[in-house]
């Protein structure tokens, strides 16, 4: 078995975790951070009604004041588990990864609240973050890591525990302040992509290289 341990810290993440952690700072901030958190956020009305679809990508950098842990959670879990992705894919893979894992989970969110919950404001890094843990659970589904750093547990194991939470208090509507839409939407983007994406990426290839031979088969034939 595999434990993680303390990985390095590659730039893509580097950078994310920067960005979040000096917005979170603004948001504490008298007089700024309300305006910071309002302009950011993402709502349902503003996003569809008034078509502010930046905050489909700002609503990723903001994190609750009130409570630490939520940034917390999310840059340290950016941390160990965005750090070997971002080796293996590189920075431009791993950056549009973890962009349309927060986007889609985003979209996810709005289409889920838009007809009953059209008020709530949704921040955090959340979805892109599951993605990312989705994304490792699939690449490395019998590493171990220690939930609550005392229970030791499969990465395949948590990623589907994460799920069925999220699908039992999305159904049933509890849960407090955490968005478990956003978790579920992010699990499921994530999973549908690395399911799909690469395999049409290979059978694009696959095509344009058949194309350009024929076509270079066409050219000397005519000469």
């Amino acid at each position: 078995m595999y434990t993680i341990g303390t990985p390095r810290l590659p730039p893509c993440v580097k950078g994310l975790i920067i960005a979040n952690v000096a917005i979170f700072i603004l948001q504490l901030l008298p007089g700024i951070g309300d305006t910071v958190t309002g302009v950011g956020a993402m709502n349902p009305v503003y996003a569809f009604k008034y078509l502010q679809l930046w905050r489909l990508v700002t609503y990723m950098f903001l994190h609750s004041p009130d409570m630490l842990f939520h940034i917390l959670f999310n840059m340290l879990s950016l941390w160990w588990f965005g750090a070997e992705l971002e080796d293996i894919w590189g920075r431009n893979k791993f950056l549009l990864f973890y962009f349309v894992c927060g986007i889609g989970s985003g979209l996810f969110t709005l289409f889920y609240l838009v007809a009953g919950q059209p008020n709530v404001i949704v921040i955090g890094a959340s979805g892109a973050v599951l993605g990312l843990l989705t994304a490792y659970a699939i690449y490395y589904p019998q590493r171990q890591v220690l939930l609550f750093g005392i229970f030791p547990m499969r990465m395949r194991t948590l990623v589907i525990g994460y799920a069925a939470i999220s699908v039992f208090f999305s159904v049933s509507g509890g849960g407090g302040n955490v968005s478990h839409i956003v978790h579920l939407g992010g699990i499921v983007v994530a999973y549908v992509y690395l399911k799909t994406v690469p395999a049409l990426i290979i059978e694009w290839n696959k095509r344009m290289y058949v194309w350009r031979s024929r076509r270079q088969i066409n050219r000397m034939t005519k000469k």
